[in-house]
C-alpha cells in the first residue's frame, strides 16, 4: 500500500514540465486542500523536473492563491536557471477555474570549505511517548486524520492564551520516510499559533509559506516510524493577517528546516 500523504502529493508526468495531481475531500481544510498538499505535489513535480540527486532542495516559497476545490489540476514547472552548483525552479498549480497555487524552490549541491555553526536550542519537552494522542474525537480540520498529534508546546486552538504559540510531536499515521514533500506537510499540519490567543472558532488560511531545508532528505538514520517536533510561534498579528515561524525538530535533537508563514484571519 501507499501512505496516504504520498499517493496524495504525487503527481503523474503528462509531459516535460506538465503533471496531473487529483486533490480530495478527505484532505480538506476549509473548501479545499490544505496547504502541506498543495505545496508537496508542487514540490515533487519540481524534483521530479529538476532530477538531480545531487542537488536537494534548499529553500521552497509558495504563494496560495485560491482554494483547491476536489478534482484534477495540473502543475507546470520551469527551471529558469541551472549554474553550476545552483537550479532555480518555479511551478503553477491550477485548476479549471485558475491558478490554485504558485511555488518558486531553490536545489543547491553541498559547498565544500565553508563554514558551519549551529545556534538554535530544541525546546525542552517530554519524550513523544510520554505525551498523549490528540483522541479522534477532538474536532479538527478533516485533513488532520493523517496525521498523529502530541500537543505539548503552547496552548490549544481557541483558548484565549496569553502567548500565541503551539506545537508538539507530529507524524504520519502511516507510517512514511521523511522526505521534502512530507517536511513541507508536517510544518503546515498544526493550526496557526496566533489563534491560541482567541477565546473562541476563529477561522484562518495560509497565504503564503517559505520553507528553509538545513539537510538533504530523507536523512540517513531516520525510521519510518519516527516522530518529530514541530514547533511554531507568532509575534505580530494586525490588519486580518498574522505572521508565524516554525520549526521541525528530530527525536534526538536535530533541527531539519524552518518555516515562515503569513495567515489570513477571516472573519
Amino acid at each position: 500500500m501507499t501512505a496516504a500523504f504520498l499517493a496524495a502529493t504525487s503527481p503523474e508526468p503528462l509531459s516535460p514540465g506538465r503533471y496531473r495531481i487529483h486533490f480530495s475531500a478527505p484532505w480538506y481544510q476549509g473548501r479545499g486542500a490544505f496547504g502541506g498538499v498543495v505545496a508537496g505535489a508542487a514540490l515533487r513535480a519540481l524534483e521530479h523536473h529538476v532530477g538531480a540527486a545531487g542537488r536537494p532542495v534548499r529553500s521552497l516559497t509558495a504563494h496560495f492563491c485560491a482554494p483547491a476545490v476536489e478534482g484534477e489540476a495540473e502543475i507546470q514547472t520551469r527551471i529558469e536557471r541551472a549554474g553550476k552548483l545552483v537550479t532555480h525552479a518555479t511551478a503553477r498549480v491550477e485548476n479549471a477555474s485558475g491558478v490554485v497555487c504558485v511555488a518558486s524552490a531553490t536545489f543547491g549541491a553541498a559547498r565544500g570549505g565553508t563554514m558551519e555553526y549551529f545556534e538554535v536550542p530544541r525546546p525542552e519537552v517530554p519524550p513523544p511517548h510520554d505525551v498523549p494522542v490528540v483522541p479522534d474525537d477532538v474536532p479538527m480540520p478533516t485533513f488532520c486524520q493523517f496525521f498523529e498529534y502530541r500537543f505539548c508546546i503552547g496552548g490549544a486552538p481557541y483558548s484565549g492564551g496569553p502567548v500565541a504559540e503551539t506545537g508538539g510531536w507530529i507524524r504520519p499515521r502511516e507510517h512514511l520516510l521523511l522526505d521534502a514533500p512530507l517536511c513541507v506537510g508536517l510544518m503546515d499540519a498544526y493550526p496557526p499559533s496566533a489563534l491560541t490567543r482567541v477565546d473562541g472558532f476563529q477561522a484562518a488560511a495560509t497565504v503564503d509559506l517559505r520553507v528553509d531545508f538545513f539537510h538533504a532528505l530523507p536523512r540517513p538514520g531516520l525510521r519510518e516510524d519516527a516522530h518529530f517536533l514541530r514547533t511554531g510561534r507568532s509575534r505580530q498579528a494586525a490588519g486580518g493577517y498574522a505572521e508565524d515561524s516554525q520549526q521541525l525538530w528530530t527525536e534526538d535533537g536535530q533541527l531539519l528546516a524552518q518555516c515562515h508563514q503569513l495567515f489570513a484571519l477571516l472573519g
